[in-house]
């Protein structure tokens, strides 16, 4: 009786190791397949192959004071680029999209500016000067802020170099860059 039932405990122990040996690989095969699934899930997340390419523009100083008593507080922010590009892939040109926000720094009481961001120019790193595709103006009352999104299209292999911005027969140029 004691020999059966030591027969019959290590019949039981080599089952249970068994066991748990096959339990280890089924969850190491259940892991490598999801790790898989996750590994093929990855490249449909990225970005698709006819995209445009896109770019972050930095301005750097990104804050001025123009005007002959400096009454206007302009500050260039938000500034993307996108490539831009034909039905057949060739490359276009870029269309950089940048926020101006000005604020007038008069009293109340006091004059408001007006900003026209046509008289800006962006100067190409060929030494050729553009104006604005699309801008807005902006009317500024005394003590507050506005702001308005502008868009300037740079021929293909052109890259920005600086913002020359302009207002009440005062100069300020800003640096650009894309990143």
């Amino acid at each position: 009786m004691k020999r059966t039932t030591l027969v019959l405990s290590l019949g039981l122990m080599v089952a249970l190791a068994a066991c748990k040996g096959k339990n280890k690989t089924e969850n190491a095969d259940q892991q490598t397949t999801s790790e898989q699934q996750a590994d093929n899930s990855t490249p449909a997340a990225s970005t698709p192959a006819n995209e445009p390419k896109t770019y972050q523009v930095a301005f750097s100083p990104d804050t001025a004071y123009l005007g002959k008593t400096k009454e206007a507080f302009v500050r260039v922010k938000s500034g993307k680029a996108v490539e831009l590009s034909d039905a057949d892939g060739k490359v276009t040109g870029t269309e950089i999209t940048y926020e101006l926000e000005v604020t007038n720094k008069n009293q109340v009481g006091g004059n408001g500016i007006f900003i026209n961001p046509g008289d800006f120019r962006l100067q190409l790193d060929n030494g050729n000067n553009l104006t604005h595709d699309n801008y807005n103006t902006l009317n500024v009352d005394a003590e507050s802020t506005k702001s308005s999104e502008n868009k300037f299209r740079l021929p293909a292999g052109a890259k920005p170099k600086t913002l020359n911005l302009f207002y009440d027969e005062t100069r300020v140029s800003v640096g650009v860059e894309l990143k």
